[in-house]
């Protein structure tokens, strides 16, 4: 059975069905500023890291990877405004769950802070939290520790009282280099990596003592 008194969440593909959504929006920054390297773009290389991080991966010197930056997140914000991102099936439930047995949420997030807190709130997931970890808070996004060395400092939690739940390596990297154990979730690819792993939120929550 799972039983912490904190757990940190990673937000798209963990709690919100945004990964498509994000991937749309990098794919058509690239095809109408830098199509030279659309072919060969892997959403899943760069899922997780900032989007900054995620440009600058894919080759971009930092001027061209700011740019790029800004024009994905207003196509990404576009698309939350426009109704595109829901939350995952389960994800509300499973936050109730949690907050009724008086544990502590933060969301973790690599996106910015207008993007994070406008999908918690058009999911209606934001009332959930108690605190918001984004890429603004820190210096250095996933994998690094600081984001989730972050959220630890926020909500004054014990990582030994500690579960981070995440969908990508970039995340499980940061959660266990802060010293947090880690539920993976819906992505098979993971399972070795994180200390435990559920296909689905519903059966993450089946499992909470």
């Amino acid at each position: 059975m799972i039983s912490a008194a904190f757990y940190l969440f990673d937000l798209d593909g963990t709690l919100v069905d945004s990964s498509p959504v994000h991937e749309r929006a990098y794919r058509q920054v690239l095809a109408d500023r830098h199509p030279d390297l659309l072919a060969g773009f892997d959403y899943k290389a760069v899922s997780g890291l900032t989007t900054l991080d995620a440009f600058r991966q894919l080759g971009l010197d930092d001027s061209r990877s700011r740019e790029a930056t800004v024009a994905k997140q207003g196509l990404y914000r576009a698309a939350v405004n426009a109704g595109a991102v829901r939350a995952l099936p389960g994800s509300g439930a499973l936050l109730e769950n949690i907050k009724a047995r008086g544990a502590a949420i933060a969301i973790v997030t690599s996106a910015s802070r207008a993007s994070a807190t406008r999908t918690l709130e058009s999911t209606g997931l934001l009332a959930f939290a108690d605190a918001l970890i984004t890429a603004d808070d820190v210096t250095r996004g996933k994998p690094d520790p600081e984001p989730y060395r972050t959220a630890l400092a926020r909500l004054n939690a014990d990582p030994a009282r500690t579960i981070a739940v995440e969908d990508a390596l970039s995340g499980i990297a940061s959660a266990h280099a802060a010293g947090v154990k880690v539920i993976g979730v819906h992505e098979p690819a993971i399972r070795a990596q994180a200390d435990v792993y559920f296909d689905d939120l519903a059966t993450f929550a089946g499992a909470l003592a």
